[in-house]
């Protein structure tokens, strides 16, 4: 599998592949972005000493509802202190296209020890929304460029997830 730098496309044997637009890569420095309604389970997840890491995915969220946005990593450069230096430019788009938010240059691992071949990171800095009543529902789009400043590999990758009206509560008769 390969990622072009700058191309917003995924390739799987040299051929585009839209379905893996969640993951990209340059060089030996990949990641990848999904979308969670319980970050905090996650979190508490990704610190439990497992063998495995399962995945908390959400694609719908229900406005008022949380949702955030996490980036796994591996494979950033070490500078000569042997620390990688990373970032990332997350935008927000909503359902027509227009900027919900934007946020340049956060942290994916800023001077930090680089991690050991085929280790995952999980991104320092990350975004998330809560669609407020007068925010449209619809399919948002979260898109990343992820940056090695050692390195100077970069690539884009971006998910999706959907804001649903709130469901009536209804009662048992």
């Amino acid at each position: 599998m390969s990622h072009s730098v700058n191309s917003e496309e995924w390739f799987t044997n040299d051929k585009p592949d839209s379905s893996n637009s969640f993951q990209g890569s340059s060089g030996e420095f990949g990641a990848m972005i999904f979308m969670t309604t319980d970050s905090q389970k996650m979190l508490d997840n990704w610190e439990a000493p497992t063998p495995g890491y399962h995945i908390l995915e959400s694609e719908n969220v229900e406005k008022g509802q949380p949702i955030e946005a996490l980036v796994l990593f591996s494979g950033c450069s070490a500078n000569a202190d042997g620390n990688c230096i990373a970032e990332i430019d997350y935008q927000i788009l909503k359902p027509d296209g227009s900027v919900y938010a934007e946020y340049k240059n956060t942290e994916l691992w800023k001077n930090k020890p680089a991690l050991s071949k085929g280790q995952l990171g999980l991104a320092i800095d990350r975004v998330g929304l809560i669609a407020e009543a007068n925010d449209p529902v619809g399919v948002y789009k979260v898109t990343c460029v992820v940056k090695d400043l050692v390195s100077n590999n970069k690539f884009f990758i971006y998910s999706s997830f959907k804001v649903n009206e709130v469901k009536p509560f209804k009662q048992d008769k």
